[in-house]
């Protein structure tokens, strides 16, 4: 179940960043920017839906104990880079008329990939803490009765 939730949640995290993606770039170059996306709609769903998947599915090695934390963060990242670099480059989302450009278009990409990764570290660190906290009132209240 716990496989089927993740899945889930990439397909749902793909799709809403393809959302703000192409809000954002229709906002900043108007129709021109969805004409592309528009043309084969279905297949840049699609794309976004695997890169969403390929950046939930690596969760799984936070919980390999016998990895490093940097190891575990390593793995995810070149798993969820890669799969969005093949993808990318097959959807054209990559310019590739100019390496400049392109390799432009990759640091936004790491650094998206990034941005929600630590707003997710922070957010998990943050349920810890509280559930970190409940269990010590509860052991608390335990040893006061």
């Amino acid at each position: 179940m716990h496989f089927l939730k993740n899945v889930a949640f990439g397909v749902s995290m793909g799709c809403t960043v393809f959302v703000l993606i192409n809000l954002l770039g229709y906002w900043t170059l108007g129709n021109i920017f969805l004409e592309a996306v528009m043309a084969n709609f279905t297949q840049h769903v699609l794309g976004s839906i695997i890169v969403g998947i390929a950046c939930a599915l690596p969760s799984y090695f936070y919980q390999v104990e016998r990895l490093t934390f940097l190891q575990q963060i390593a793995i995810h990242f070149a798993i969820s880079v890669s799969t969005f670099i093949v993808v990318a480059l097959f959807l054209n989302w990559l310019p590739t008329s100019s390496i400049g450009i392109t390799l432009f278009m990759l640091l936004l990409g790491v650094l998206l990939f990034t941005l929600i990764w630590l707003l997710f570290y922070v957010y998990n660190l943050s349920e810890a803490k509280k559930m970190n906290n409940k269990i010590d009132e509860l052991i608390n209240k335990d040893n006061a009765q």
